[in-house]
C-alpha cells in the first residue's frame, strides 16, 4: 500500500508541475521595421498575363542597370516608385516615414511583428497610398511586397507586383534574397518595359469633351469633360482622380488608351487610337472594349478643348 501511495503522489506531483509550465509561443516581435534605415539592395517584379495565363519575373537591376520604376508600364512620377539600387532608402518611426533621407510622409500600420502591414499615405502628386507587406525580416535585412497593380499594355491585360530586398544601412547582404514565387519563369533584367516619354505624355495636361458614346445601337451625348492631369491620372468634370494608361502597341502606329473606372462610360475600357488623332484633337468612332469585369464595348467620340 505504501508503494502504491508513493507512486500516486509522484504522478500527481508531475501533473501539477507540468500544468504550471508556460507554453512557448513564436516571438513575432523579435525584429522590427521601425527605427532602422533600410537601403535597397535588390528587387524583382512578377508579371502575370491575365489573358494567356503566362507568368514571368524580372530583375529590377543588373550589372549595367541601377535604376528602375515600380510602375513598369507607365513610369510613375512619384518619388517612392523611382528606384535606385544601394541609394534608395526607407526609415519608419512613430508614424513618420522618411524616403531617401529627405522626403517625409505619414504611415499607418496593422498587424504584429513580422506580420505587420504598412500603408504610406500622402504620396505625390495626388495624395495616393502605397501598401507594403513585409514578407520576411531578419536582423540585418528584409523583403517586402509593394505596388500590386492591374494594367493594360499592347492590348493585353496584366497583374504585377514587386518584391524589394533591403539591408540595414552599413550592412551587407548574406543570403538575404528570398526564393522566387513558384510558377513564374525568369524573363531577365527589366529593360524599359514602360513607354517612352513622348507616348506616355501625349495626353498629359489636355482637356477633352466626351461628346458621344454608343452602347449597342443606343447613342448617348454626355458632353462630360475629361482632363488628363498627369501621365497616369485623369478626372471627369473635376471629380475624383482616376487612373489611365497610354502605351504604344509594338510594331504598329497605334496606341492603347485605357480608362479605369470611367464614370461617364460606366467602367473600365480600353481602345486603340493613333498619334494623329491626339494631334488633330479629335477621336471619333473608336471602339473601347470593357476590361477587368466590365462587359461589352462602347463606341466613343472625344473632342479636345485645350
Amino acid at each position: 500500500m505504501k508503494t502504491l501511495k508513493f507512486l500516486y503522489l509522484t504522478i500527481l506531483s508531475l501533473i501539477i508541475l507540468t500544468s504550471c509550465e508556460k507554453p512557448e509561443f513564436e516571438d513575432l516581435t523579435r525584429y522590427s521595421v521601425e527605427g532602422t534605415e533600410w537601403r535597397l539592395y535588390s528587387g524583382r517584379v512578377y508579371v502575370e498575363n491575365l489573358q494567356s495565363g503566362e507568368s514571368y519575373y524580372y530583375d529590377h537591376f543588373g550589372p549595367n542597370k541601377t535604376t528602375s520604376n515600380l510602375d513598369i508600364y507607365g513610369g510613375s512620377l512619384s518619388s517612392i516608385d523611382s528606384l535606385t539600387a544601394l541609394q534608395y532608402s526607407w526609415y519608419f518611426s512613430n508614424g513618420s516615414f522618411v524616403l531617401n533621407g529627405n522626403k517625409y510622409y505619414d504611415y499607418t500600420k496593422m498587424g504584429v511583428g513580422e506580420n505587420t502591414q504598412y500603408s504610406i499615405i500622402g504620396i505625390e502628386p495626388f495624395s495616393s497610398a502605397r501598401n507594403i507587406i513585409v514578407l520576411n525580416i531578419e536582423e540585418n535585412y528584409m523583403t517586402v511586397r509593394i505596388y500590386d497593380s492591374n494594367e493594360s499594355n499592347d492590348g493585353e491585360n496584366y497583374h504585377y507586383f514587386s518584391t524589394l530586398t533591403f539591408v540595414k544601412n552599413g550592412m551587407s547582404c548574406q543570403d538575404c534574397i528570398m526564393d522566387v514565387y513558384p510558377t513564374y519563369t525568369y524573363g531577365g533584367i527589366l529593360n524599359s518595359i514602360y513607354d517612352s516619354i513622348s507616348v506616355s505624355q501625349s495626353l498629359n495636361g489636355s482637356k477633352w469633351v466626351i461628346t458621344r458614346y454608343d452602347e449597342g445601337m443606343t447613342p448617348y451625348y454626355p458632353n462630360d469633360t475629361i482632363e488628363f492631369i498627369s501621365n497616369v491620372s485623369y478626372t471627369v468634370n473635376g471629380g475624383p482622380w482616376q487612373t489611365y494608361s497610354l502605351s504604344n502597341i509594338t510594331g504598329t502606329n497605334m496606341n492603347s488608351l485605357t480608362l479605369y473606372e470611367c464614370s461617364t462610360l460606366g467602367g473600365n475600357y480600353s481602345g486603340q487610337i493613333t498619334k494623329s488623332f491626339i494631334q488633330s484633337g479629335e477621336i471619333n468612332n473608336i471602339v473601347f472594349d470593357g476590361i477587368y469585369g466590365t462587359p461589352g464595348n462602347v463606341t466613343v467620340w472625344l473632342e479636345k478643348i485645350n
